[in-house]
C-alpha cells in the first residue's frame, strides 16, 4: 500500500472510486426513465392521480440524479487547466498543487446538497397535495385497481435498486450514492404506499386514505431531503464531529514522542477527511526524528480512522504558549 502521504495515489484512488459512483448512477437514470413511462401509462390507464404524482416524483429523480452525476463529473476531472470554467494559471495550478483537486472533490458535496433542496421542494409539493385534497374530498378520484400494478412494479424495481445504491454507498463510502441510496428508499416506500393507497381506496371505499398517505410519505421524503441537505452544508462550512477530533487527539498523544496536542481541525473535501494538527515535542530533537513522527503520525491515522492527508506541524514543548494562541 502507498504511503498516506502519496497524493497521487490518493487521488487516483478517489477519482477511481468517483467514477465507479458516477457509472452506478447512470444505472440509476435509466431505471428512473423507464419507471416513470411504465408507472404514467398505468396512472392514465387507471385514473390514478397517486399514481400519476409517484410518476412524476420518479421523474424527480432523474433531476436529482442528474445532479449528483453533474457532481461527480467535475470531481473526477484531474488534467483541465480551470476550475468550473474559472480559468487556473500554471503558476497557481504549480503552487496549489493537490489543492486543486481536493476542491474539485468539493463540489459533489454542493451537488448533494441541490438534491437535497429538490426532495424537500417535492415534499412540500406532496404535503401541499395531500392537505388541499383533504380539505376538498369533492375532488378525490377513485384510481382503478389496475393503478395497483403499476406502483408494484415500480416498487419492486426500486427496492432492488435501492439495494445496489446501499451496497456501492458503503463499499465505496460515496456521498452521492448514499444521496441516491436514501432517494430511492423514499421513492420505493411511495410505490408501496401507493399500491396500499390504491388498494385501499378500490377495496375498502376509504377515500381520504389517499391523501392521508400522501402527506406521510411527504414527511418523510422531507426528513430524507433535510438530512442530505444538513450533512451537505456541514461539510461546506467545514464542521467535523468534535467526537471523532478528539479520537484523533487521544491517538496522537498516545505516542511517546508527543508531549501534546495544541492544535487539531478536521475537515471533508467531498469524502476525504484531511486534518491539520500542532504537537508539542521535545527541543531537541533532530529534524529527521520529527519527520519521521510526522509520518508515523499519518501511517497511523490512515490506519485507524480512514484520514487521507494529516498536515502535521511541530512546535518545541517549552514554546507551545506562544504558539498555540
Amino acid at each position: 500500500m502507498a504511503a498516506p502521504n502519496d497524493w497521487h495515489h490518493i487521488q487516483q484512488e478517489v477519482v477511481q472510486n468517483l467514477r465507479t459512483a458516477r457509472h452506478h448512477l447512470w444505472g440509476n437514470v435509466a431505471v428512473y426513465l423507464g419507471l416513470f413511462l411504465v408507472e404514467y401509462i398505468y396512472a392514465r390507464i387507471g385514473h390514478s392521480q397517486t399514481l400519476q404524482a409517484d410518476a412524476f416524483n420518479n421523474l424527480s429523480g432523474i433531476i436529482s440524479t442528474g445532479l449528483l452525476l453533474t457532481g461527480l463529473f467535475i470531481a473526477t476531472e484531474t488534467h483541465d487547466d480551470d476550475l468550473l470554467g474559472a480559468p487556473i494559471s500554471p503558476a497557481e495550478q504549480k503552487s496549489l498543487g493537490p489543492r486543486i483537486q481536493q476542491s474539485r472533490f468539493r463540489f459533489e458535496t454542493v451537488y448533494t446538497l441541490i438534491a437535497g433542496v429538490i426532495m424537500i421542494a417535492i415534499a412540500l409539493e406532496i404535503i401541499g397535495k395531500g392537505v388541499w385534497t383533504l380539505l376538498h374530498p369533492a375532488d378525490i378520484q377513485v384510481p382503478l385497481p389496475i393503478a395497483g400494478v403499476g406502483a408494484g412494479i415500480s416498487g419492486l424495481a426500486l427496492f432492488i435498486l435501492w439495494g445496489f445504491n446501499h451496497y456501492w454507498s458503503r463499499k465505496l463510502n460515496n456521498a452521492a450514492l448514499i444521496a441516491a441510496s436514501r432517494d430511492t428508499f423514499s421513492d420505493a416506500l411511495t410505490s408501496l404506499v401507493t399500491v396500499l393507497t390504491v388498494l385501499g381506496t378500490t377495496g375498502f371505499k376509504v377515500d381520504w386514505l389517499d391523501s392521508l398517505a400522501s402527506i406521510c410519505l411527504g414527511i418523510y421524503i422531507m426528513h430524507s431531503g433535510l438530512k442530505i441537505f444538513s450533512d451537505s452544508s456541514l461539510n461546506l462550512v467545514d464542521y467535523f464531529d468534535p467526537y471523532l477530533e478528539e479520537q484523533y487527539q487521544y491517538q496522537i498523544e498516545s505516542l511517546p514522542a508527543v508531549q501534546a496536542v495544541t492544535f487539531l481541525k478536521a475537515h471533508y473535501d467531498g469524502n476525504l477527511i484531511m486534518l491539520d494538527v500542532t504537537i508539542a515535542v521535545d527541543g531537541q530533537m533532530t529534524a529527521n526524528a520529527i519527520y519521521d513522527l510526522s509520518q508515523h503520525i499519518n501511517t497511523i491515522l490512515w490506519a485507524q480512522f480512514g484520514v487521507m492527508e494529516t498536515d502535521v506541524i511541530t512546535v518545541p514543548i517549552n514554546k507551545t504558549g506562544a504558539d498555540s494562541t
